[in-house]
């Protein structure tokens, strides 16, 4: 099941993924607002990572701590498109597509 899809910004890339409205939070192990560790498995490499996902009251969702290293590692650029999905079993998986395809 897909949690989000977003188009990448340069804040985004230099701070944090704030995740978008539509996000399916019920998808992700919340018990409220809070922060958590998601193992995410990032594209065909199969490499995982944990990332924090932040939940603060009145706020959005943001993944944070462990996001920019993913960023620089993949080389993400300002465009690119970044898919998170669920695997069940508390895995969850990243793609992404280039914004310039």
């Amino acid at each position: 099941m897909e949690i989000f899809n977003t188009k990448l910004t340069s804040v985004d890339l230099e701070r944090q993924l704030v995740l978008p409205n539509n996000t399916k939070i019920d998808a992700l192990p919340f018990h409220g607002p809070g922060d958590i560790m998601i193992p995410i498995t990032i594209g065909h490499g199969g490499v995982q990572v944990d990332v924090r996902c932040s939940w603060k009251a009145g706020r959005r969702l943001a993944l944070t701590e462990g996001w920019v290293e993913i960023a620089r590692n993949l080389r993400l650029n300002a465009g690119d498109i970044v898919a998170l999905k669920s695997e069940g079993h508390g895995r969850y998986k990243m793609t992404v597509r280039s914004g310039s395809a």
